[in-house]
């Protein structure tokens, strides 16, 4: 054995055992060549589960699932050249969600780069945009110095996976040839954990003691990111404070009585109550109505992130907290409580007005915000309903309630892509049922190779409209009518039958709503269900439903 291969066996082996040591339980490797010491390193391991995924783009997204399912980072490794390149868009997504995404680039060694040899591309920062880390390791050479560089490099790299530094990091690892480690050397794989930091950060409250004794204010709640929630609720109550709670936040599981979901279609129907502040806790919520109303509003505003960089979208706030939300709200109740009982009450009143109406219409319409509200009262507290963006997304927004299902999706950078991979990912750890529309489920038909390799069991909600549904609420619609339907419908014509067969997912095609409602969610296949609906009426009926909100919100004003 030469002393360059027992280099090689020793880098990759101590680096496999501090991916484990930080906490790292999966990896999704995309075979290739140049991968290999690594690979076997990471095959070998005994505590360390390997999903094999030769597609490098629909990998990645799957990994991002993985982490949402089990809340621990998850590492993925491909060979060198282009193949790194198909991680970018799910990199930029984990970045902008905050999730502990570790990319593992395998490179050809540095006499072979910039020279013209084949598969050999600048990997070097290549995602520098988008990785809150990075580093590029040495060739194994056998000295204490590259195994310190390991220990090093992991150590500094460990606080972006837990705590409020969360997010991707990336190594590429240079490997000379020969690629085979010596399988002789296991016992240098370790199952030792490390001591994870805690984060925790007293703060002041007295600058927003005075802004938040006024009368009217506001909760509002984004994605959570498996954050405790409990202490909002507690304030909530004895302050009389309404919480407008976005699906991602979890909250709407919740049957209580602060809890407002039916926001969105309020704003929008044109809804515009003074308010003196408001505090915005997590990510930006998925309403852009809502959010057009915080750009707007001269109310005082609070963020409160438990991120070391604040998202101010869509406005700026006044003043903001790195902290846990239970951590701020628990600092707030040495305050006096507050009545506010008109104000709660008032609240109150107009969303129980806006459930009957929105229930009234479910009981009539036969769009497709007919079939999301039917899918979600199929829904129990055991499911997963992941979302796709543009419509599906929305369409749960407005009709979210009365349900105890948990909700997520790809709100980091709201792309179509790799939504049936994050999904796949989440549905080795939890029952999940994935709500698509037919651009996103063409978008990914990749992603279905891993229920078909891994036997894992997920419900497909097809919404087929035959092209980009959402563009029909633009301006575009009726101000470049003669170009919309070639540049935003976008229709494919594609019988989605023939991809649930290729991949071996059961197939129904649904062409009523009677038919939909009659259906029970499959509790151990995979199986696609598809739905016809027709844009132009799903546009026609979801504007019935804006105009009875409208008349609510005018007779209350």
């Amino acid at each position: 054995m030469s002393n360059y291969n027992e280099a090689l066996t020793t880098q990759v082996f101590t680096f496999a055992s501090e991916l484990y040591a930080y906490g790292v339980r999966e990896v999704v490797i995309s075979p290739g060549s140049r991968s290999t010491p690594l690979a076997i390193a990471l095959e070998a391991h005994p505590n360390i589960k390997t999903w094999i995924h030769p597609d490098e783009r629909s990998a990645a997204f799957f990994a991002l699932g993985l982490i949402k399912g089990s809340e621990r980072p998850v590492a993925i490794l491909c060979t060198s050249g282009t193949a790194a390149a198909n991680y970018t868009p799910a990199i930029a997504e984990s970045q902008i969600s905050r999730i502990p995404l570790i990319v593992l680039t395998s490179d050809r060694p540095h006499e072979l780069r910039s020279v013209g040899a084949p598969q050999a591309i600048n990997q070097v920062n290549m995602f520098s945009n988008y990785v809150n880390f990075q580093f590029d390791m040495p060739i194994a050479d056998g000295t204490t110095n590259m195994l310190d560089t390991i220990h090093y490099q992991m150590q500094i790299a460990s606080q972006y996976l837990f705590g409020p530094h969360k997010g991707p990091i990336h190594f590429n690892l240079p490997f000379r040839e020969p690629l085979t480690p010596n399988l002789d050397r296991t016992e240098l794989l370790k199952s030792e954990s490390k001591t994870l930091p805690h984060y925790q950060k007293m703060i002041d409250v007295m600058p927003i003691k005075e802004k938040i004794e006024k009368d009217k204010g506001l909760i509002i709640v984004g994605d959570m990111q498996h954050q405790e929630v409990d202490q909002i609720l507690s304030y909530a109550t004895e302050n009389d404070l309404p919480v407008l709670a976005d699906p991602l936040s979890q909250l709407r599981r919740n049957n209580h009585p602060n809890i407002i979901t039916t926001y969105d279609l309020l704003y929008r129907a044109g809804m515009d109550w003074e308010v003196d502040f408001v505090i915005r806790v997590g990510k930006p919520v998925i309403s852009k109505k809502l959010n057009q109303w915080l750009k707007n509003t001269s109310a005082f505003q609070i963020l409160v992130q438990n991120n070391d960089k604040i998202d101010v979208f869509p406005v700026p706030p006044d003043v903001s907290y790195e902290i846990s939300a239970n951590d701020f709200f628990r600092s707030l109740k040495n305050n006096q409580p507050i009545n506010r009982k008109a104000w709660i009450e008032k609240w109150q009143t107009l969303e129980k007005q806006a459930r009957i109406e929105i229930n009234d219409y479910l009981q009539h319409a036969t769009d497709e915000a007919a079939y999301v509200g039917e899918l979600i009262s199929k829904l129990t507290k055991q499911d997963a309903l992941f979302v796709s963006n543009s419509m599906p997304v929305r369409d749960v927004d407005n009709l979210l309630f009365n349900s105890e299902a948990e909700i997520y999706a790809n709100r980091g950078a709201n792309g179509i892509d790799g939504v049936v991979s994050t999904a796949l990912g989440m549905a080795v750890h939890k029952h999940v049922t994935l709500l698509i529309g037919d651009l996103a489920f063409y978008h990914d038909m990749n992603g279905l190779l891993m229920s078909k390799l891994n036997n894992i069991h997920l419900n497909v909600i097809l919404l087929n409209n035959d092209g980009g549904g959402i563009f029909s609420y633009l301006p575009q619609k009726s101000s470049a009518s003669e170009y919309f339907e070639r540049l935003f419908g976008t229709p494919t014509g594609l019988d989605f039958e023939h991809a649930a067969l290729l991949y071996e997912f059961n197939f129904k095609r649904f062409n009523t709503l009677s038919e939909f409602k009659d259906m029970t969610l499959s509790q151990s296949d995979a199986i696609v269900y598809e739905i016809i609906t027709d844009r132009e009426d799903n546009l026609q009926q979801h504007q019935i439903l804006y105009k009875k909100l409208s008349e609510i919100i005018n007779a209350t004003s």
